[in-house]
């Protein structure tokens, strides 16, 4: 599981981690019934409050996403699966709209806007990436 919070977006934390979640279950990165880290490991590796992790976890088994096992802990929901590439545009809209209104301000054409997306496509970018 890659998870990347942006320190920058006013998105509470909260909700970029459910975000995150559900975008690597609708793309398959997350399989059904594959196993999330405890409360207590994702909000240290994340530099966050249990109580957010544990907000968020609790927030995605509420919405069908993930399933609390006694003993094991949080694992994606047997019922989640992988979205159709049209269902997962909703993922990627908002931030891509944002991407592009940045990118114009700042004076980027289209195709150096694109070359930046392909030269960052496959580096890490974020300061809170976990594995």
């Amino acid at each position: 599981m890659r998870l990347c919070l942006d320190k920058n977006d006013p998105t509470p934390k909260f909700q970029q981690l459910i975000e995150q979640i559900q975008r690597q279950i609708a793309s398959g990165a997350l399989r059904s019934g594959e196993r999330l880290p405890s409360v207590r490991v994702l909000a240290r590796e994340l530099k966050m409050n249990p109580m957010t992790v544990s907000r968020s976890y609790q927030q995605l088994a509420e919405q069908g996403w993930l399933e609390r096992v006694r003993g094991v802990g949080m694992k994606v929901s047997q019922q989640a699966r992988p979205a159709e590439p049209h269902q997962r545009l909703q993922y990627v809209q908002a931030p891509l709209a944002h991407f592009i209104q940045v990118a114009n301000q700042a004076g980027y054409s289209k195709s150096e806007a694109m070359a930046l997306v392909m030269a960052h496509w496959e580096s890490d970018i974020g300061d809170h990436a976990l594995e």
